[in-house]
């Protein structure tokens, strides 16, 4: 590497790790939930508690006397987030604790950072690699999402980590590498089960981008990785439940995502809840069946409302900046103090990331379509290729899924990252197209 090239690398990671260490260390500080207990985050906190002092995966909520109680066993929420969560479950959910938990993400979230960096310094310039980093580390849901118990922050960490070592992956592919990244997928998936069809697309990719028996051996052995860790779950299920896994979060990811813009019959208070307003919902949430049927039967009744919904308008509430299900802007629970109330660097950077991200969401998407068509500058090698395209079929992966079921924002935040890598990397791309057709007149 060149003295200037690693000098701008040097800097721009000196300047993206302080940044971003300073930011979320002043939010995990001055950020109060007033109830970091509730909805999805009670549930995790319960997994978690059970695993640690009763040895069974569950989210009733366990008397903390202890005793002779023993909760029942279910398999609704997947079990990665709960495991991590359940080294750190030392006492009662006291203050105490839930910093002990803030404190634990925001670690995990500046080690994103590093892993971004390297991963975009990888693909693109100094310049246009570190903006991207910069991004990443000053995104307020990134670091607001920090201070929530909701698996978003290490769901994050994983992908990006997985991200990373594709990038070493695609300059010296081996079988024992293949399982490692399938592995990485897989506790990842444990994680957010909506990733669980990905590593077939990853597959798909090695098999068409190394061709031949390599091709085989490197998908098949990345499947092996992926199966291996996502294995125990199902047996585990099997074992005390006699099925599989739970169908409950996907009856009602499929359902709640079936009601155009969020409303019940267009009626005003029934945004973000309508299925709350619907009397026939205990009818069609009985069965992923049902649900499916019902919304065969929506589109037969008024299909141009629901073509219009999913598949013009989910991709954009999926991708917008604020939440659907929280209180607005970038908070799902209610915080009554945080630095982005009070401090004027948290405020700057909200602004501009607020004032950039519809910007830097087109980029995304056509970088992820110009990836397949014009891959980047004619210099590019075949490993810069792989990385950019499972990156893009990652984003594509994510948005095709929540067409199907509900888009809210709050799932797209753990993609952050790539979406700023991507949209960065789309600007690259056009800049090289310009810069060669003036050479060439």
């Amino acid at each position: 590497m060149q003295k200037p090239v690693l000098w701008s690398t040097s800097i721009f990671f000196g300047l993206t790790l302080v940044i971003g260490l300073y930011l979320r260390s002043e939010s995990w500080i001055g950020t109060t939930v007033l109830r970091p207990l509730q909805s999805d985050a009670s549930d995790y906190f319960n997994y978690a508690y059970n695993l640690r002092n009763h040895q069974t995966y569950s989210r009733e909520n366990s008397p903390s006397s202890g005793g002779q109680y023993q909760p029942t066993p279910d398999a609704i929420r997947s079990p990665g987030y709960p495991l991590m969560l359940s080294f750190l479950i030392d006492g009662p959910p006291d203050r105490k604790l839930i910093k002990k938990i803030q404190l634990f993400q925001m670690i995990f979230s500046t080690l994103t950072l590093v892993f971004a960096f390297f991963l975009f310094r990888s693909l693109m310039p100094p310049l246009s690699g570190g903006i991207a980093a910069l991004l990443t580390a000053i995104s307020p849901h990134l670091i607001i999402f920090n201070s929530y118990i909701l698996s978003e922050t290490m769901f994050c960490f994983c992908l990006v980590l997985f991200g990373f070592f594709v990038t070493r992956y695609a300059r010296r592919p081996t079988l024992w590498f293949s399982i490692l990244l399938g592995t990485v997928l897989g506790a990842a998936t444990l994680i957010r089960p909506s990733l669980q069809f990905f590593p077939f697309v990853v597959a798909v990719i090695l098999l068409f981008h190394y061709r031949r028996r390599a091709g085989y051996k490197l998908a098949l052995a990345l499947m092996l990785g992926f199966l291996v860790t996502v294995a125990p779950w199902y047996i585990r299920n099997m074992a005390s439940l006699g099925r599989l896994s739970d169908n409950s979060l996907l009856i009602n990811f499929l359902h709640h995502g079936m009601y155009p813009n969020f409303k019940y019959r267009d009626q005003p208070d029934s945004y973000r809840r309508p299925y709350k307003y619907d009397p026939r919902s205990k009818e069609i949430s009985r069965s992923v069946g049902t649900v499916l049927k019902e919304i065969s039967h929506r589109f037969e009744t008024e299909p141009s409302r629901h073509f219009k919904w999913y598949l013009a308008k989910k991709p954009v509430v999926f991708w917008s900046w604020h939440t659907v299900q929280g209180h607005g802007d970038m908070y799902i629970y209610y915080i009554s103090d945080s630095p982005y109330y009070e401090k004027q660097i948290f405020k700057w950077t909200h602004r501009f990331m607020r004032l950039v991200h519809s910007p830097l969401v087109v980029m995304c998407l056509i970088g992820c379509l110009l990836v397949w068509i014009f891959p980047g500058p004619a210099k590019i090698d075949s490993a810069a290729l792989l990385i950019v395209r499972i990156i893009a079929a990652l984003l594509l992966y994510y948005t095709g899924m929540h067409m199907i079921g509900v888009p809210f924002p709050r799932y797209s935040v753990p993609l952050r990252p790539f979406q700023y890598g991507m949209a960065l990397y789309c600007l690259y791309i056009i800049f090289d197209i310009v810069k060669t057709r003036k050479v060439i007149l």
